[in-house]
C-alpha cells in the first residue's frame, strides 16, 4: 500500500508543484530502453482503462479503433508531441534535451491517466461531477505542461513556454494534415 501512497503523493506534487516535479524528473538519467518501455506502458494502460470501461459501461472505443490500434496511436501521439515540443523549444532558444522532454511527456501522460481513472470512478457516482472533474483535469494538465516546457527548456518565461506549446500543436496539426493529403485521405463534405 505504501507504493500506491507514494505514487499518489507524486501525482499530487505534480499538480501542486509542477516545476519542482519537472526538476526531479530531469535530475535523473534515462536510457532509450527505459523511455520506450515508459511510453509503451502508458499506452497499454490507456488501452486497459478503456477496455475496463467497455466492460462496465456502454462505452465505445474512440473513433472505432481496435485496442491495438488505439495503443499504437496513443504511443505515436506521445512521441510526436515530444518531438514537437523539443524541436519548437530548441527553435525558440530552449536548452532542453530530447531525453528529458520524452520523460516529462511520459510523466504527463501518467498524470493524465490517473485523472481519467478518478474521473471514471466519480462518473459512476455522479456524471455531472465527473464532467467538472474532466474540465478541471484539462486545466491542470495544461498548467503542468506549461511548467514542464518552461523547466525543460530553461526559458524562465511562461510566455515562451506557451508559444512553444502553441507552435508545436499547430506544427503537429499541419504535419498530420500534410501527411493525410499525401496518402490520399481527404475530407468528405456532404451538402
Amino acid at each position: 500500500m505504501s507504493d500506491l501512497t507514494t505514487f499518489l503523493r507524486l501525482i499530487g506534487e505534480t499538480v501542486s508543484q509542477p516545476a519542482q516535479m519537472a526538476g526531479r524528473i530531469m535530475a535523473r538519467s534515462y536510457d532509450r530502453g527505459t523511455l520506450w518501455m515508459g511510453v509503451t506502458l502508458v499506452s497499454i494502460l490507456s488501452v486497459l482503462l478503456i477496455q475496463i470501461l467497455q466492460v462496465i459501461t456502454p462505452f465505445t472505443m474512440p473513433m472505432g479503433f481496435t485496442p491495438l490500434l488505439y495503443g499504437l496511436v496513443m504511443g505515436c501521439i506521445l512521441i510526436i508531441l515530444t518531438m514537437g515540443l523539443y524541436l519548437t523549444g530548441q527553435m525558440l532558444g530552449g536548452q532542453g534535451t530530447f531525453t528529458h522532454s520524452f520523460a516529462l511527456v511520459i510523466w504527463l501522460e501518467v498524470t493524465a491517466l490517473t485523472f481519467r481513472v478518478v474521473q471514471a470512478v466519480v462518473g459512476f457516482i455522479s456524471p455531472g461531477i465527473s464532467g467538472l472533474l474532466s474540465f478541471a483535469g484539462l486545466i491542470a494538465l495544461l498548467w503542468i505542461l506549461l511548467n514542464f516546457v518552461n523547466e525543460v527548456h530553461k526559458f524562465n518565461s511562461f510566455g515562451r513556454a506557451f508559444a512553444t506549446i502553441v507552435i508545436a500543436i499547430f506544427g503537429i496539426g499541419f504535419g498530420f494534415g500534410l501527411f493525410l493529403s499525401v496518402i490520399g485521405v481527404s475530407a468528405q463534405l456532404e451538402i
